[in-house]
């Protein structure tokens, strides 16, 4: 039992520095306070009751078999912190779903979301093909010349703003569309 806490505290402590988390953000995700998950980690608690290993594994986004040592693998697709964060954020907003509105509102905040996440999807793809491209390409420096640019790098700038527009578009659209929903719902 004693070597079971201590080989649950160890890797429950090395994947949480291993994603860049400290103690403060387990603890709030898993409703304990901070000492708690340091006395998790140390093994100087009972860390291996099915709530406790439960609640680690998916804070840490492991397998409970991987925290007791069962399994070498702990097979999990979040490999950093912003992945985790951007998980832990987009299962907070599921978790909230259906919305305590009435039903045109709930309608309009489900509406504007699938659009960020549409949009934020396009922007991913356009960012990627603008930092391939533009970004610190000196391979362009003769078509800039030829277009009428200063230099390569002014190109690559323009070109590659140009690239990620439609994002900066989109964003300013969707703040006019909640400014405009407290004075017309139904225009919005």
């Amino acid at each position: 039992d004693k070597e079971l806490r201590r080989i649950i505290g160890g890797r429950a402590k090395q994947r949480r520095l291993e994603l860049g988390v400290n103690q403060p953000y387990v603890a709030e995700k898993m409703g304990v306070t901070a000492s708690t998950i340091q006395r998790y980690e140390a093994g100087t608690i009972d860390n291996t009751k099915k709530l406790v290993l439960d609640g680690l594994a998916d804070t840490l986004h492991v397998s409970v078999e991987w925290l007791k040592g069962e399994a070498e693998e702990y097979e999990s697709d979040i490999t950093d912190k912003k992945e985790m964060l951007i998980c832990d954020a987009m299962s907070s907003i599921l978790s909230k779903l259906p919305y305590d509105m009435e039903t045109s509102e709930e309608d309009f905040s489900k509406n504007l979301l699938l659009l960020m996440l549409q949009e934020y999807e396009l922007f991913v793809d356009s960012f990627r093909l603008a930092c391939r491209k533009f970004k610190g390409n000196k391979e362009s420096a003769q078509l800039a010349k030829t277009m009428g640019f200063e230099s390569g790098r002014e190109y690559n700038e323009i070109m590659f703003l140009r690239e990620i527009t439609h994002t900066v578009n989109v964003l300013n659209d969707m703040g006019d569309i909640v400014r405009l929903y407290s004075k017309n719902p139904d225009a919005a």
